[in-house]
């Protein structure tokens, strides 16, 4: 695992920055890396107790390695971005597995790329240290940059955005997210459509009782359809993650399965990393020939197609159009 994670670290530059991973220069570099990765997620051991209780940490488990396996063939085709997004899925499998719990370790940066890390536009930043647990730090990068504006509109809200990801969902401060909201309300440089935007950001948070939290599957599916911003998504995964650990009916996995996805999906625009087409997935193989298991993969087929749609059309794989094909007779 340790040589696993050296070869991450040595990734990362190159997983979060798109210029820099599709660069020709870095081509034969970052081919011979892949393909290291690839070998040595092979060795990979997970905590069984864990993945016997949790549904969700038993996907992480098996795709952790099948998920570079992959990305290590779809670079070597020349699907670069694909291979791109499917590393950012490894990341989130590790951030998966070990943010089950609110608390938890943070892993230290190399000294080597930790002046990397500062040169990265600073939405950039934030996403690093989310995949490294540094949720303090990310933060106070999100808080710093709402309050000086110096960056542009775009950047700010994607950067406004991220501060309240990592303050709801990853942290579960509700006092972190309102001082984020108060500091763009205070802001004068701030344009109005973001104001506008923070309106419904702080309605959401008035809405927050921090001091009842979201337990039972009707709470969160309540929840999810106020739909007021993004804010109720963030607060939902943690709780249909906690949920997912529980004895539940396979209708109640099914829904929760597919509403863990579907938030997953809403947050899409916000951060590379997530796991909607994962939780689709499981869905489709733990509750199968369901109404949830259709739900699921009418999404999970449309994301996947979406992927591999580009200027050129739609060039699905053959290896995926099976994949799919098989996940739709185990969903119909």
């Amino acid at each position: 695992m340790q040589n696993l994670k050296k070869d991450l670290i040595i990734l990362q530059p190159f997983i979060f920055d798109k210029k820099k991973f599709n660069d020709n220069q870095n081509e034969a570099f970052l081919k011979k890396s892949i393909h290291a990765l690839s070998v040595g997620s092979q060795n990979v051991k997970h905590d069984p107790v864990l993945r016997d209780k949790d549904p969700t940490v038993r996907f992480v488990a098996t795709q952790f390695a099948s998920e570079i396996q992959e990305a290590d063939m779809n670079f070597q085709n020349g699907f670069r971005e694909y291979a791109r997004s499917q590393l950012t899925k490894v990341t989130s499998y590790c951030l998966e597995c070990h943010t089950r719990l609110k608390d938890g370790i943070e892993v230290r940066l190399q000294d080597s790329v930790e002046p990397y890390v500062n040169s990265l536009p600073v939405k950039d930043q934030i996403e690093f240290m989310i995949a490294f647990r540094q949720y303090d730090s990310a933060f106070k990068i999100a808080l710093k940059e709402v309050k000086s504006t110096l960056s542009s509109r775009e950047d700010l809200e994607e950067i406004t955005r991220l501060g309240l990801l990592v303050s709801v969902r990853f942290m579960q401060d509700k006092d972190r997210a309102e001082l984020l909201s108060a500091a763009l309300r205070s802001n004068p440089k701030v344009a109005p459509y973001l104001k506008n935007r923070n309106l419904t950001w702080k309605k959401s948070l008035q809405a927050w009782n921090s001091g009842k939290p979201l337990v039972t599957l009707s709470d969160i599916r309540l929840l999810g359809k106020a739909g007021t911003s993004e804010i109720e998504d963030m607060r939902t995964i943690p709780a249909l993650l906690r949920l997912l650990t529980d004895e539940l009916s396979d209708d109640e996995l099914g829904e929760a399965l597919f509403l863990t996805g579907k938030s997953y999906e809403n947050l899409m625009g916000i951060s590379i990393l997530t796991l909607h087409e994962n939780y689709f997935e499981s869905c489709i193989n733990r509750v199968p020939h369901s109404r949830w298991s259709k739900q699921c993969y009418k999404r999970y087929e449309d994301s996947i197609v979406a992927s591999y749609t580009g200027s050129a059309g739609t060039r699905v794989p053959l290896s995926v159009r099976t994949k799919l094909n098989t996940l739709k007779l185990l969903a119909n």
